[in-house]
């Protein structure tokens, strides 16, 4: 699942660019509209008061004296008018003195409807024109006010720019405002991780973290939850190292009987006890092993690497003093992972026990993390299992060579272990643990546990 952070950060961002996007077009939308409605509302004025003093003299058009601003008659001030008669033979044309005789784009067809267009005047390609029909004395024409506008487009060209400079400064300042709010507020629930952390590495066994009000209803419920965990745990271990003690003592009377002289006289009598036993033996063993897989998902003390190894290794060598046994250990795990001490002590001691007795001298130990799974690799230089018989050897009790000491539980018990913990053991011969390293003749044992 993806990060919430993160999610939250790239919706609101895509949010507030959205709105941003739409504020500035609205704006800038709407400061141009009200400035050419301005231009024009001003054009209109002047359309008016030209229409007012509009006579015809001599046949053509004429404006009656001061009819028209001072502004009209100053050549190419930027603001014209043109005197169009319908059809333009029928009168003459009739231009202000500042247009200088220029004829700027001024149409009389009806099929035009717009009333304000741009076109080119004298000095400028920006002239903003108003067409206002007319009727005078039985004629009809068209006045045509125009107005250089182009001054103000290059200040709202500018308004644009600055609009726009200071809309990506105030979106820029509002995301890092928000980023900033949002690492805060999931910077607040990290002693919460690193509270899990130390529960998950056996530091503490509660959740003790200040955490915001929200959240803290979901503390409390785990806390109580890794309360009633542990103290499950540890009325099962109790319960099983009280049974394993209470049995002791029969089980060892039991195979003391079993040595009595007096049984040999009835070798079938002393055979089913010697089974009864066995079978007592395997349910303690089962029973055990059970009990210390059943702390899978409340990690009370985390197995260590390579600490807790070299102690096993360490052990493994004192029990074969006679083979001088030279471990190889390759360890790429450097922090401590989510299982328990004693469930791996109980898997690696197996795996190692295992090695040891079929091994000429030399263990080799792979320990990584791939594919969010821990992998534990183990392989001897012993002289390895038939294919057909390494699906075999994982049944209870399953010896193949009964003249090992040993109860055959061994790698029975490793399958439970990695069972509980929805990992995967594999079995091969021959395949190089690590690259450009022969592998060695016996067997080879490949673990996986998942890390989540």
């Amino acid at each position: 699942m993806k990060s919430l952070e993160k999610q939250l950060s790239y919706t609101l961002t895509l949010s507030l660019v959205g709105i941003f996007v739409a504020f500035w077009w609205v704006m800038t939308y709407t400061i141009h509209e009200l400035t050419e409605r301005y231009v024009v509302t001003r054009l209109e004025h002047d359309a008016e008061t030209l229409l007012k003093h509009l006579e015809i003299k001599e046949g053509q058009w004429h404006l009656s004296a001061n009819a028209a601003e001072v502004i009209y008659q100053r050549p190419r001030s930027g603001h014209y008018y043109l005197i169009k008669s319908k059809p333009p033979a029928l009168i003459r044309t009739q231009t202000s003195p500042s247009l200088e005789g220029y004829l700027f784009y001024s149409p009389v067809s009806e099929s035009l409807a717009d009333a304000v267009y741009e076109t080119h005047e004298p000095d400028s390609f920006n002239a903003l024109v108003l067409r206002v029909p007319f009727e005078y004395q039985g004629y009809r024409g068209y006045l045509f006010v125009a107005e250089d506008h182009s001054p103000i487009q290059e200040s709202l060209k500018t308004f644009d720019v600055l609009f726009a400079l200071f809309s990506l400064f105030g979106l820029a300042a509002l995301l890092w405002t928000q980023r900033r709010i949002l690492k805060k507020g999931f910077d607040s629930l990290q002693p919460v991780k690193q509270a899990l952390n130390d529960v998950q590495e056996g530091k503490q066994v509660a959740i003790q973290a200040e955490v915001p009000s929200e959240i803290e209803p979901l503390v409390d419920t785990l806390n109580q939850a890794l309360s009633q965990l542990q103290a499950r745990l540890a009325r099962s271990r109790q319960a099983t190292g009280n049974l394993a003690h209470a049995l002791k003592s029969p089980l060892n009377l039991i195979y003391q009987l079993l040595d009595d002289q007096r049984l040999d006289a009835h070798p079938q009598l002393k055979q089913a006890l010697q089974e009864q036993a066995q079978r007592l033996y395997d349910l303690i063993e089962r029973e055990l092993s059970l009990a210390k897989t059943a702390g899978r998902g409340m990690t009370l003390n985390t197995f260590r690497f390579p600490e807790d190894l070299d102690d096993l290794t360490a052990t493994m060598a004192q029990l074969y003093r006679d083979k001088a046994l030279h471990f190889e250990t390759h360890i790429d795990v450097k922090h401590a992972l989510p299982f328990d001490r004693e469930d791996l002590f109980e898997l690696l001691g197996n795996l190692l026990e295992n090695a040891a007795k079929w091994c000429r001298q030399t263990i080799r130990i792979v320990v990584k993390t791939d594919q969010a799974c821990l992998v534990l690799q183990i392989e001897d230089d012993g002289p390895g299992v038939a294919q057909s018989l390494m699906e075999q050897m994982q049944q209870r009790g399953t010896r193949l060579d009964e003249s090992r000491p040993g109860h055959g539980l061994g790698l029975s018990i490793v399958k439970q272990i990695v069972e509980a913990y929805s990992g995967e053991v594999i079995y091969s011969q021959g395949e190089r643990f690590i690259a450009h390293t022969p592998a060695l003749s016996g067997l080879q044992v490949t673990i996986k546990l998942p890390l989540i």
